[in-house]
């Protein structure tokens, strides 16, 4: 695929806002699933980006970052994967796979932003002690330019070199292999339902459960449809429960007044 100069300009320009956006304004637009999407949409081909932002997104589920901890980052790695597969005419789960090593790197980046951040720290808070507040925020802006660096160079990188190395790298691999990696992510979007079950009061709903794997497996139901089906019964149920809940309510009214 040929690619505008515009539009590598702006995915590299979001590649240094997803970071910022993650830590700072989270607006959304660092979420996996978005950023699929937003670069989807600028190579003009969003039923990939859709794809690769959404499995990735289901890997998230259930990760957070406490404190000073590091996980994947699969929001660049969803920029990454979806830039990739798009340019070089890959098939989505090709993409996926691409994006989950980066993901991995990430992890490691994210260490370095915030050993590197620590110097603009100290700085602040000595600059503070000295009461001045022009040099403290300067600290801030440089801990911000460092934060979105960490996204925003992998992005460049790939934008420069990564089609062109991927795309020859991909020429050489035997077609046994390509396979097996078109089977591995096809397997990621189970392995992130799976996540995502485990988190969930399943039990207690198993049998939505059922009526959705009927709908979908054996009447051949689009996802959209058992969403739609799903969200029809948890109104019916809401609704049932709010009638139920105002008449508790009123019947123990009526009680006190008696």
């Amino acid at each position: 695929m040929d690619v505008q100069f515009w539009q590598i300009a702006l995915i590299v320009i979001y590649g240094f806002f997803i970071n910022y956006d993650k830590n700072g304004t989270m607006i959304g637009t660092s979420q996996p699933v978005t950023a699929g999407l937003i670069v989807g949409a600028i190579l003009g081909d969003i039923t990939t980006g859709l794809y690769i932002g959404g499995t990735l997104q289901l890997m998230t589920l259930g990760i957070s970052s406490f404190g000073g901890a590091s996980v994947p980052d699969y929001q660049t790695a969803s920029l990454v994967g979806t830039y990739i597969a798009i340019t070089t005419g890959q098939n989505a789960s090709i993409g996926i796979t691409l994006a989950i090593p980066v993901a991995m790197l990430m992890v490691q980046l994210d260490v370095l932003k915030w050993t590197t951040n620590i110097y603009f720290q100290n700085k602040a808070e000595s600059y503070a002690d000295q009461r001045n507040y022009k040099k403290v925020e300067l600290m801030h802006l440089c801990g911000v330019f460092n934060t979105m660096l960490t996204s925003g160079i992998p992005v460049l990188l790939t934008v420069i070199v990564g089609p062109t190395v991927v795309g020859k790298i991909i020429e050489y691999i035997p077609d046994w292999l390509t396979g097996g990696l078109t089977v591995a992510g096809g397997l990621l979007p189970a392995l992130g339902i799976g996540l995502l079950l485990r988190y969930l009061p399943v039990k207690a709903y198993f049998g939505y459960l059922i009526i959705g794997f009927v709908g979908a497996v054996y009447l051949n139901m689009p996802i959209l449809g058992v969403a739609l089906a799903g969200a029809a019964i948890a109104l019916i149920l809401f609704k049932k429960n709010s009638s139920e809940i105002s008449m508790t309510q009123t019947a123990g009214g009526m009680d006190e007044d008696e």
